[in-house]
């Protein structure tokens, strides 16, 4: 699953360019076009602001989940959030206040795209745009989006973009007892790295596979793609085929064809036998139509014969990929938790995005609801550790309450 949209960029205000007339785009034929992208009127924003509300209304999964965790019903707001894109008197006010009422729902993975994130996204998704990532880029290759976001070079890389642009390794090793207790720190699940950390975790392993213990370090670590730990370390250290499986709800009719493009074969709540759902929060039957099982199962390759025991750190911080690592590993007991509960949302695929009618502004936002193994809802209860314990990071090891945990677990 791919991040960018982790809780502390929720907090950041889109920044606009200056505003222009008119600007001349191209599409991916390299044709010159133009298309306005100009200040709105007040009947186009308030536009714009229903058919995101609507949208919401329809498609996101978590309403109730804000309303149990924050205390905010987002949709009986909605007069309170017309008042606001009403007394905006600019363009810019117009996308602050609409970034702000997003910010709302509270999810990481909703958001509204902002000009430093676009060539980002249009560059990831352009990859295979016409398979798995076709929906995706329909929305980030549209005339009205190219020309709001003032994106004329769609031939950019993710690299030139700035996100994951980092050529440093996304982890670091090091000995806490020597023979004894060894430590894989993973700071990002940096997908254009997975091949060459791996090369390196690797000959790490080699190093420590009689080792009794090793720790795993994922606190802080907000995301990035699900191939870095599958490949990285649950296929390298893994002894035999391990699986989990989880129910996956969506609502509404807007994710469908992305669905379809992940070859996802959704199927009618009806078919769940009555005992599975009776255990189910109630406003799964209540609010969702749609679901279906998602099952990760990673083989052995080339395996390290480490028979010593996996720790996993975590902490609030750990969402998106690294959550469906910290699930897995729980769901599957492929690795003790250690430290504090996790920041949720990781099961599943990517967030969808939809664009705004008028001005184009694109929306991020996650479609799913995944249920954790025991049927609560990951977004809410996230991912508990086994062991619970202060996760605060310190460079000293010795004063490091989940390291030090490990140490002296028997």
């Amino acid at each position: 699953m791919i991040n960018i949209g982790i809780k502390k960029r929720l907090l950041l205000l889109l920044v606009l360019t200056t505003i222009i007339i008119s600007s001349t785009g191209c599409n991916q034929n390299g044709e010159s076009v133009m298309v306005s992208n100009g200040p709105l009127t007040m009947e186009e924003k308030l536009e714009d602001f229903e058919y995101a509300y609507n949208i919401i209304k329809e498609n996101y999964s978590f309403l109730e989940v804000n309303k149990r965790l924050n205390g905010v019903d987002w949709l009986a707001n909605k007069d309170e959030y017309t008042e606001k894109i009403k007394n905006t008197n600019s363009h810019y006010q117009f996308m602050e206040e609409l970034s702000n009422i997003i910010m709302e729902l509270n999810n990481g993975h909703t958001h509204v795209v902002q000009m430093n994130e676009f060539k980002w996204y249009h560059s990831v998704y352009s990859q295979h745009k016409f398979s798995y990532n076709k929906p995706w880029f329909k929305v980030f290759n549209d005339k009205k989006v190219l020309a709001r976001y003032n994106y004329l070079s769609p031939k950019e890389s993710p690299e030139d973009s700035g996100y994951f642009g980092n050529t440093s390794p996304a982890f670091k090793t090091d000995i806490i007892v020597p023979n004894k207790v060894a430590y894989l720190k993973i700071n990002i699940m940096d997908g254009r790295r997975v091949e060459k950390d791996g090369k390196e975790i690797r000959e790490f392993y080699e190093k420590i596979k009689d080792y009794e213990k090793l720790i795993i370090d994922i606190r802080g670590n907000g995301g990035g793609s699900d191939s870095y730990w599958r490949e990285n370390v649950v296929s390298a250290l893994a002894k035999e085929q391990i699986s989990t499986s989880n129910y996956i709800f969506v609502r509404g009719d807007y994710g469908n064809p992305f669905y379809r493009a992940r070859g996802i074969k959704l199927k009618s709540i009806k078919s769940i036998n009555e005992d599975i759902l009776n255990q189910m929060p109630e406003e799964i039957e209540k609010d969702f139509d749609k679901y279906w099982i998602s099952t990760t199962t990673i083989n052995p390759k080339n395996p390290i014969d480490f028979n010593g025991k996996i720790y996993l750190l975590v902490d609030y911080k750990v969402y998106s990929s690294s959550e469906s690592f910290a699930s897995f590993c729980k769901d599957s007991g492929f690795a003790t938790l250690v430290g504090e509960t996790t920041g949720g949302d990781g099961i599943g695929i990517d967030p969808l995005f939809f664009s705004l009618p008028n001005s184009g502004v694109v929306i991020r936002f996650s479609s799913l609801m995944a249920l954790n193994g025991d049927f609560t809802i990951n977004e809410e209860v996230k991912t508990t550790p086994h062991i619970k314990v202060s996760s605060a990071v310190t460079r000293n090891y010795d004063l490091d309450n989940c390291i030090q945990h490990v140490v002296n677990d028997n």
